[in-house]
């Protein structure tokens, strides 16, 4: 008898991971979506780092020695 109940959770553990997996096709259509969404928000962060990024207005003096 325990054997028998052994044998059957198995089993229903087994079919709960099979069909608890998402379909290959499902699976590749999540993998596009994560990665337009990544590329989005590098994109969004690219241009938030540009638009606060500082630019130099004097240029340093490197060939004068100091005394």
């Amino acid at each position: 008898m325990k054997k028998t109940y052994i044998i059957l959770s198995l089993t229903l553990l087994t079919l709960l991971v099979v069909n608890c997996k998402p379909a290959a096709e499902d699976r590749f259509k999540m993998h596009e979506n994560a990665k337009r969404i990544s590329d989005s928000i590098g994109r969004v962060i690219d241009a938030a780092m540009a638009e606060v990024a500082i630019q130099p207005q004097v240029k340093a003096d490197t060939t004068s020695k100091a005394k």
